[in-house]
Parts: structure tokens; sequence; C-alpha cells
């Protein structure tokens, strides 16, 4: 904040108050003439919105507990025989993914994504019905 914006936002920010703020930006803090302590700054200025949150005395939903994965490679998949309701914990980067098409008899959606967890195993899985839907466009963009 400068000059006028100082004031303007003077009464609106109160210590130990927590704000929504949209439409500012946010910057590189220069290295040049001191060590900062923080990476980044803010720039408020007019066009920058403040908003209050008003707390509440809900009691707020905990955190779930961190989850430890246990990690099985792609390269191992093949040979597991699991039942059908067996879970397995896979991590790998998304290649590939396709276009929704239908498919089978009852023209089910699916979309085929493409996983891979080293550069030399990879492996191809169908999302269908409202999964091809719901997930397959998040695949799409990233």
């Amino acid at each position: 904040m400068y000059g006028d914006d100082i004031a303007y936002y003077a009464d609106k920010l109160v210590l130990l108050n927590t704000y929504l703020i949209s439409a500012t930006r946010v910057k590189d803090l220069p290295k040049s003439y001191v060590r900062p302590i923080h990476t980044y700054y803010w720039v408020l200025d007019k066009e920058t919105i403040v908003e209050r949150i008003n707390p509440n005395d809900e009691i707020e939903k905990p955190l779930p507990p961190p989850t430890k994965l246990n990690l099985t490679p792609l390269a191992n998949v093949a040979q597991l025989t699991p039942t059908p309701s067996a879970e397995i914990d896979i991590l790998g980067v998304v290649i590939r993914c396709g276009p929704e098409k239908y498919a089978g008899r009852t023209q089910n959606k699916c979309r085929e994504i493409t996983i891979a967890d080293d550069p030399n195993t990879q492996f191809l899985l169908t999302l269908w019905g409202n999964f091809s839907e719901i997930e397959g466009p998040n695949y799409r963009l990233k």
C-alpha cells in the first residue's frame, strides 16, 4: 500500500481478524536491498476487494488423519490376483487421456487413460460411466 491507499485500508484491516482479499497482485520481494523475511509481497490498491469474514462459534470438523500408502509398482500389477473387492495403491503420472467414447453392447460411456510410474512401465486405465464425465476432463487438463 502506498500513499492514499494506507488511509483507505487503515480502518478496514484490524489485527487478529480474518479477511477474504481478492483483485490484488502478489509479487516477488526484491532481494537487492535487504535480506527479506518473506519471499512475496501483496500490492493492495483501490481496486482490491477486502471482505471481513465474521467469526462463528461452530466447531470445525477435524482434518482426516494422514494416510500411509502401500504403493504397488505398475510392473507388479499384472502378477497380482486380487479379489474383486481388493484395493491397491498406485502412484503414477497421466501421460495420455483419450477422448470420451461409447463402448460395449449397451454403449457405456468410457475414457481411456494411460499412466506411468517410470519411463518403461505404462498402464492403461478405463474410466467408465460417471467417472468418465467427472474425473476424465480433470486428467485431460493436467
